[in-house]
């Protein structure tokens, strides 16, 4: 991985779990969000922001006291091209009458892979909504519509940051259908499979203390990207497991001397999540508060008060049998990945309560999604 893409993943990371912490506090429902989307579209505003509202943002990000370069890693991700199964869609749109510093611009497209543009909130909010949403679902291949609801934008509205997500992609081995338990409750449809994963213990197997949850790894095509699902040992484990997660006990969870290659007739359900989230409040308990209110500065994106007046996420994964033709990226032979020692011996993993899961990037170990599946 390049030097200059590490610090980004670092941050991402550790912001990834505070969220995910967030969204998950006070609600029985599935959590699904990007915070690789996020943090790079917040990304544009920390370029601008300056005093007390860029020590927030920076605090909140994880990101220290430098600026971080989205363009190199975005570069790695997309290095599918157009037939890409990834799609990240981040912009700003600020209000016409802004009249944004041109070295400002520049820092958005050369840092953060990013623009802004400009939108007509003040005479014609309605007609700026459309434009939002029209260039969102041009932009995900019509996979995410209606990104803003009316009344989500005003003539009051000064900056809205966009950040909307779509994934599918096709497994290196497919699925099969599989009964469901109902015998146990269970009437979600379900699909499997037996093959070599790499499978993990929780906590790490080196303690030999007794197992709370496990966790697999199930590569997509070309093994570029994979999702690693944290299923909890007990039915009702998963809110003790995201309460005691931390960036890094996801990372010892996740070495290659716990992750081990094992033979594994796995069980998981099939569904598709999307989920919208206005990240306002969310960002407010993490500690950015000063961009939402009059304290904001915003001295350097453009002349002028103003504040950030909306932060709306959206993303989608679906998880079927086959997945979706669209595979994105260039990656190595999947058997490569397994020369380690295997275990011949064969293990079950049938996920039918509730777990957490992310989709990571390989070759960069960032996050792309983290998702707390409750049903589908």
């Amino acid at each position: 991985m390049e030097q200059v893409i590490e610090p980004v993943v670092l941050a991402n990371s550790k912001f990834s779990i505070d969220m995910l912490k967030v969204l998950c506090k006070g609600n029985t429902d599935n959590v699904l969000f990007s915070p690789l989307s996020i943090s790079s579209a917040l990304g544009l505003v920390v370029l601008g922001a300056s005093g007390e509202t860029a020590e927030q943002m920076y605090k909140t990000l994880h990101f220290g006291n430098m600026k971080i370069i989205y363009h190199d890693l975005y570069e790695e991700l997309y290095k599918g091209g157009k037939n890409r199964s990834l799609q990240l869609v981040n912009r700003m749109f600020g209000e016409s009458t802004l009249n944004f510093y041109d070295d400002f611009l520049d820092m958005c497209e050369e840092w953060c892979f990013a623009s802004v543009r400009n939108a007509d909130f003040k005479t014609n909010p309605d007609a700026a909504r459309q434009k939002i949403n029209n260039w969102v679902e041009k932009k995900t291949g019509d996979q995410i519509k209606n990104l803003l609801d009316k009344g989500d934008v005003s003539k009051d509205t000064s900056l809205v940051l966009i950040s909307a997500v779509h994934f599918k992609d096709i497994w290196v081995e497919p699925f099969t259908l599989v009964p469901t338990y109902k015998d146990k409750g269970v009437n979600w449809p379900m699909m499997g499979k037996t093959n070599t994963c790499p499978l993990g213990n929780i906590p790490h197997r080196q303690y030999q203390l007794p197992t709370e949850a496990r966790i697999l790894e199930i590569p997509y095509a070309y093994n570029d990207l994979s999702m690693l699902i944290i299923l909890p040992n007990q039915s009702d484990g998963l809110p003790k497991m995201v309460d005691s997660i931390t960036y890094e006990k996801l990372l010892e969870w996740t070495q290659p001397d716990n992750m081990i290659p094992t033979k594994v007739a796995v069980e998981i359900p099939l569904f598709k999540l999307q989920e919208q989230y206005d990240l306002e409040k969310v960002l407010k308990t993490l500690g950015m508060t000063d961009v939402f209110s009059d304290k904001c500065d915003l001295s350097g994106m453009a002349p002028g008060k103003m504040k950030l007046s909306k932060v709306v996420h959206k993303s989608s994964v679906e998880v079927n049998v086959e997945g979706t033709e669209a595979a994105g990226g260039s990656g190595v032979d999947v058997q490569g990945a397994f020369l380690r020692k295997k275990r011949e011996i064969e293990e079950s993993f049938v996920a039918d309560h509730p777990f957490l899961f992310f989709i990571r990037h390989n070759p960069t170990k960032s996050i792309i999604f983290w998702s707390r599946f409750i049903s589908p």
